[in-house]
């Protein structure tokens, strides 16, 4: 290596001799230029506790889907996800269950044929903004196409599919319709809605949820998508607490704070010039901006908060300057940590953190609470569980407490959606 420095091991599979951009499992388009044999797939290893329904999780990631639908009385009969970090996380919270490797070269044999729903949030770089726009001319684009051979191969009662709401927009709509009937010719009835996660959690994450009914189910069932209340959450309800257990330590918010430099570069940016709350988000009343994959990259659209003041006397502070350039105040700035990013999305407390690749993995995955508010009504047009249609929203607040501090927060929380009206 030039200069003498170490290459930094491939994420995907933990070897030092090539990047994650080369590596033979990173995607089928990879695959197919390495010469030597492929070892042979790992296809996973589930439990089989009884259970209201049966799903599989495609791209399970760290199991945002299976969060919510295990809350739901289901069983998980299969998972894939070819990421290690991802799979060593699922284990830990899944009593050992380890989802199956790589997709693309799992046989629709190995998946149970009585499956109930399929689920996944299929890789969204290709038709998102922050990534390639390159769509189906994307390997990870054609992954969609793996849906759609479990679909038409195990006949799954339903399926919900999520992904970025730009999905809609990529090439003037064209990528979407073509997913569509794709979909609709495996004979499913089809719609879609673009869900936006704030109304319940201190977030701004607008998704596109996709969700199918088989066309012969009989007798025909509809389905709605739900309307989530607007709780109207900031992420003061999220943050670690100054004191007490919840307190973060000083070597901890001495990793997550910002350098002076760091918020010089950011401050220059013309995006923060012009939306400085979007960057420096100093009323922690308000939601925070959309958790991405790439939070640790600073530079890059990333939001922080106020620093503890216990920082205050590490350096000197930094002025956050308006577009006039008139100082608006001298506050340090840090990160989320992680546990906070788990928050944003909806994850309990009790849910394991890895300490490599969390914020990644949060920003891959799909918010909880949303997928039990989506899936309930999708639950009881399969006729897979009651009719009472205030199911999905009692089960969704348990998983908002559950992700909320264990403090006067949590209480303030309860009252707040135990109102009639929320």
């Amino acid at each position: 290596m030039p200069n003498g420095k170490k290459r930094k091991a491939c994420y995907q599979c933990g070897e030092a001799g090539h990047r994650a951009r080369e590596c033979p499992q990173a995607s089928a388009e990879l695959r197919e230029s390495v010469n030597k044999p492929q070892p042979p797939v790992d296809r996973g290893h589930f439990s089989a506790p009884a259970a209201l329904f049966t799903f599989g999780e495609l791209f399970a990631g760290m199991g945002g889907f299976r969060v919510a639908l295990d809350r739901m009385g289901g069983q998980c009969v299969f998972a894939s996800e070819i990421d290690r970090f991802c799979v060593e996380n699922y284990r830990h919270n899944f009593g050992g269950d380890r989802p199956a490797g790589d997709i693309c070269r799992i046989e629709s044999s190995s998946i149970p044929a009585d499956l109930d729903i399929l689920v996944g949030g299929f890789p969204c770089q290709p038709f998102s903004s922050s990534g390639s726009l390159r769509g189906m001319d994307d390997a990870k684009g054609l992954l969609f196409r793996e849906i759609v051979r479990l679909l038409k191969d195990t006949k799954a009662k339903g399926f919900i599919l999520e992904n970025v709401r730009g999905l809609l927009l990529h090439n003037d709509g064209a990528t979407f319709a073509i997913i569509r009937k794709e979909l609709e010719d495996c004979g499913y009835h089809v719609c879609h809605e673009v869900v936006d996660a704030v109304n319940i959690l201190p977030q701004e994450r607008r998704r596109l949820f996709i969700v199918g009914i088989r066309c012969d189910i009989n007798p025909p069932k509809a389905y709605s998508f739900p309307k989530l209340p607007a709780l109207a959450r900031g992420v003061e309800d999220i943050l670690h607490s100054e004191d007490g257990t919840d307190a973060l330590s000083k070597d901890d918010l001495e990793r997550l704070a910002l350098t002076n430099h760091q918020i010089s570069k950011v401050r220059a940016q013309p995006y923060t010039q012009k939306h400085p709350e979007a960057r420096f988000l100093s009323n922690t009343a308000k939601a925070a901006k959309t958790m991405q994959s790439s939070y640790t990259k600073w530079i890059i659209g990333s939001q922080f908060v106020p620093s503890d003041a216990n920082l205050r006397d590490r350096d000197e502070p930094t002025p956050i300057r308006t577009p006039d350039g008139d100082d608006v105040d001298m506050q340090q700035w840090r990160r989320y940590s992680s546990r906070e990013a788990a928050r944003l999305q909806g994850f309990p407390e009790s849910f394991h953190l890895c300490s490599q690749r969390a914020y990644h993995m949060i920003g891959n995955s799909v918010a909880p609470p949303v997928i039990s508010m989506v899936a309930a009504p999708l639950l009881q047009a399969l006729g897979l569980k009651g009719k009472d249609d205030g199911w999905g929203w009692e089960i969704t607040k348990d998983l908002l407490l559950e992700a909320s501090p264990n403090d006067e927060r949590r209480e303030s929380l309860r009252a707040l959606l135990d109102r009639p009206d929320p």
